[in-house]
């Protein structure tokens, strides 16, 4: 069974329910993933939710807080935590993929935890390509 986890933009969209970015097709498809509990988030995406909502640059309608506890409670979105190895092996990735320190940590965690990223982001896109980590734009 494939099991994935969210580039931190796509989990915003997701819970924000953003049809613009997602359509309603790939939100059935995730509610399925849920179901099956083989969906998850890492914790980096936190940090970056976070900034993102103290810099002004987004806007959550609840504390990011609350906003992370309902989009992580029992069927919700699986919480990976950011380990040593995830740590140490983001600066190891082989052919220096990304100059993003979050992008990176998503990388490693995917790599760790065989998992299929869900992103848009070009290039984790193009690094996958080259069978460094697995991607998937949905």
């Amino acid at each position: 069974m494939e099991r994935y986890l969210l580039d931190t933009l796509y989990w915003l969209w997701l819970q924000k329910g953003d049809e613009h970015h997602v359509d309603s097709k790939k939100f059935k498809e995730v509610e399925e993933w849920q179901k099956r509990g083989s969906v998850y988030v890492s914790a980096i995406s936190v940090w970056e939710i976070s900034y993102l909502v103290a810099a002004g640059t987004i806007h959550l309608d609840r504390s990011v807080e609350h906003w992370v506890e309902s989009g992580t409670e029992d069927g919700g979105f699986q919480l990976l935590p950011l380990s040593t190895r995830v740590l140490i092996e983001s600066s190891r990735l082989p052919d220096n993929p990304h100059g993003d320190p979050g992008d990176r940590l998503l990388m490693a965690t995917a790599r760790e935890y065989d998992l299929t990223i869900i992103t848009r982001d070009k290039k984790i896109l193009t690094y996958a390509t080259k069978g460094h980590v697995k991607a998937r734009k949905l």
